[in-house]
């Protein structure tokens, strides 16, 4: 049976030229994203997957790095804790935010790392590096699999990173000899695909989650990246689950998911991911993607706020340049527009505007109880927020806004880019807090 991600869910279309090998010059074979499930504009090749004895080895980084885009599928990028750290990071997949800029790296004992990997997580050019001190088992160079064990010399927000094993899966490598690590890991990888495909190609969501979780559970030295159309259409595009010092479990399920996925398939997932985050004593967020909002709102309720037609403009939502941003937090959501007013789509409108939340530039409206996706949104909270630390969405710029949302984002002390893994990081101007 094929080991390989592409055919398990049929995701990927197999080509011969995926990419070409910068050592040979000759075509790589692999997997591209198929044009189904690629976005529009977006080349192939962007959202390859290289294939080397018919497994899965990453995507073409070299193309990520010069694009600045990884539109999913698969990163599989593994991280580890040492075992004086009680937890793992079990899944690793970053969305289409995801960029990593390295510095050279030398074989002095200590370098600077400066990475970009999604919002959330990155640092910008205004910032200083994050130091680490590092053993290389070998240098990094672009086409090659390379390993590193670092360990963050900073405590951020009293956080402390130890023995963080970083992975990278570069493809494009010319030799086997360019392989590092346990073979283990490679079978264990194999083993889980294999089962994977087999639970995939029977139809049954419900074993493949199963199946997801319980590799994930057991895997301690190898994480797979899934880019999901894998459980049950649950996920679709990218599957976020990191386990890291205190920090929460987080995914993201984008809107065409979120449309076509019946309500009790969602409720299947957050159980899944909540019984996981009580077992390791984790808090769990979940993200929407911040188109949804443009479904869940209604031309009538945001037209005096910012005119009629506004809503039908995808651009007015999502584009990055835009001075609008959206978030989910604790039952809520927060639209700002150029001018720093905001409106916060809550449960119970009337309730917050009598409270000292709602400011002068603040208005506080209901949800629109007609609309599915609303009433779905709606389910998760009603059920949910108790247990669940926040309902996020991204595009928050952290050059506009300061201070937490609700004292409870994923990196309080990493400042993020302008769109957003996990969110969009954690900072915004006001922290709203349901009663």
């Amino acid at each position: 049976m094929s080991t390989c991600i592409g055919q398990c869910l049929g995701l990927f279309e197999k080509t011969d030229s995926c990419g070409f090998d910068r050592a040979t010059g000759q075509p790589i074979g692999g997997y591209c994203m198929s044009d189904f499930f690629r976005p529009t504009g977006i080349d192939r090749r962007v959202i390859c997957v290289y294939e080397k004895n018919d497994i899965v080895r990453g995507l073409s980084l070299d193309l990520l790095i010069e694009s600045k885009l990884c539109t999913t599928i698969l990163v599989l990028v593994t991280i580890r804790f040492d075992s004086k750290v009680p937890t793992n990071i079990r899944m690793v997949i970053v969305d289409e935010d995801m960029h990593m800029d390295a510095q050279k790296i030398s074989s002095k004992p200590t370098v600077k790392l400066h990475y970009k990997l999604g919002t959330g997580m990155s640092m910008n050019d205004s910032m200083n590096p994050i130091d680490f001190s590092r053993t290389f088992d070998m240098t990094i160079r672009r086409g090659r699999w390379v390993d590193a064990m670092v360990s963050l010399s900073q405590k951020p927000e009293g956080q402390y990173y130890s023995g963080l094993y970083i992975r990278w899966l570069y493809p494009g490598c010319p030799n086997d000899d360019c392989k590092v690590g346990p073979a283990s890991d490679e079978h264990m990888l194999v083993k889980a695909l294999n089962e994977l495909s087999s639970a995939w190609k029977s139809k049954s969501p419900n074993k493949v989650w199963e199946l997801a979780m319980e590799t994930s559970a057991k895997a301690d030295n190898i994480y797979m990246g899934l880019g999901i159309e894998l459980l049950g259409r649950v996920l679709h595009y990218f599957l976020i689950l990191t386990y890291e010092w205190s920090m929460p479990v987080m995914t993201t399920i984008p809107p065409k998911t979120f449309f076509q996925t019946p309500y009790d398939k969602i409720d299947l997932a957050i159980d899944g991911y909540l019984k996981k985050a009580k077992r390791d004593n984790k808090r769990f967020f979940l993200g929407i993607n911040p188109t949804l909002i443009r479904y869940a709102l209604s031309d009538s309720v945001m037209t005096a706020k910012y005119g009629k037609g506004k809503l039908a403009s995808d651009e007015y939502y999502v584009n990055s340049s835009a001075s609008r941003y959206i978030a989910f937090s604790d039952a809520c959501a927060l639209i700002s527009n150029a001018s720093n007013n905001y409106t916060v789509v809550v449960p119970k409108a009337e309730e917050l505007n009598k409270t000292s939340y709602a400011k002068s530039d603040t208005t506080f409206i209901s949800f629109d109880e007609t609309n599915d996706i609303i009433d779905k949104v709606r389910k998760i909270f009603d059920k949910y927020n108790n247990r669940i630390g926040g309902i996020w969405m991204k595009n928050i710029s952290h050059d506009d806004f300061t201070g937490k949302i609700c004292g409870c984002g994923p990196f309080p002390s990493l400042r993020a880019g302008n769109e957003g893994l996990f969110g969009g990081g954690c900072t915004m101007k006001k922290c709203f807090t349901k009663k």
